[in-house]
């Protein structure tokens, strides 16, 4: 059998066994992985396979696992079970390497880099959130580009891609009424359309903002938007999967 195809056996074996046990967040961050055999080479022997296994991620994948020790844990554990006996024997100390997998280069590439740093600087995205983080001394996060005010929104933001569903993090609402800044503009964590129909999915941090939230609710279906549903910020953060679905799932039921 060629290193390609135990290694594509391995890597789909490895995420069964991630999801068999609801470890579906780890197993969205290697789906799409490329696995390399990290050889030495022996004089006598040849190639020593007892060298570890390279994992090539995109780069805020590759933050999150560095970030992450539980997730490098259960990636380790996991790989570690399925591929003992098949091509090692000794899996005590077998490293696993994660590496970042470098983008392709792109013709005039430098522009795009001068684009997306002009945009950055005059994007309304995460405004409000921004100029909240600000009074506090604190600073936005970053994933793809696009602010988010915690981590729990950007795993929300990750399973909204998986699913491939248009979505808007952090978007600026407008509705001139009052003149009033604070009353006219709104914003929300995230603006979901799925075929046409548009529903808000908040990240909840506080379980003590019900009239606020209810408020801010009817601003918002003052123009229509009827589906709006929150989610506690850890529930999002532990299991984005099952919040996304329900809430897309509720979502349809609002199709027109």
């Amino acid at each position: 059998m060629s290193d390609s195809e135990i290694l594509e056996q391995l890597h789909r074996t490895w995420l069964q066994a991630l999801i068999n046990d609801d470890h579906r967040d780890c197993a969205s961050i290697i789906v799409d992985a490329k696995l390399e055999f990290d050889f030495d080479w022996d004089e006598y022997n040849g190639r020593n396979y007892d060298s570890g296994l390279i994992v090539y991620l995109p780069l805020h994948l590759r933050l999150l696992i560095e970030n992450n020790q539980e997730i490098k844990t259960n990636l380790r554990n996991y790989f570690i079970f399925i591929a003992d006996g098949h091509v090692w024997h000794d899996m005590k100390d077998f490293p696993i390497y994660y590496r970042v997998k470098l983008l392709e280069v792109e013709e005039n590439w430098q522009k795009t880099i001068k684009f997306l740093i002009a945009k950055s600087k005059d994007l309304n995205q995460g405004l409000i959130t921004e100029k909240v983080f600000t009074r506090k001394a604190k600073d936005p996060i970053f994933y793809n580009e696009i602010k988010f005010a915690s981590k729990s929104e950007i795993r929300i933001a990750q399973e909204l891609e998986a699913k491939g569903v248009l979505f808007f993090p952090l978007p600026l609402a407008v509705r001139h009424e009052t003149g009033n800044i604070y009353e006219d503009h709104r914003e929300v964590d995230f603006l979901v359309c799925l075929d046409g129909t548009f529903g808000i999915l908040e990240v909840s941090f506080h379980s003590d903002r019900y009239e606020k939230d209810k408020e801010k609710d009817a601003w918002f279906k003052k123009s229509g938007i009827l589906c709006i549903e929150h989610y506690p910020a850890e529930k999002c953060y532990n299991n984005p999967r099952s919040v996304v679905e329900e809430f897309l799932s509720i979502l349809s039921q609002h199709k027109r």
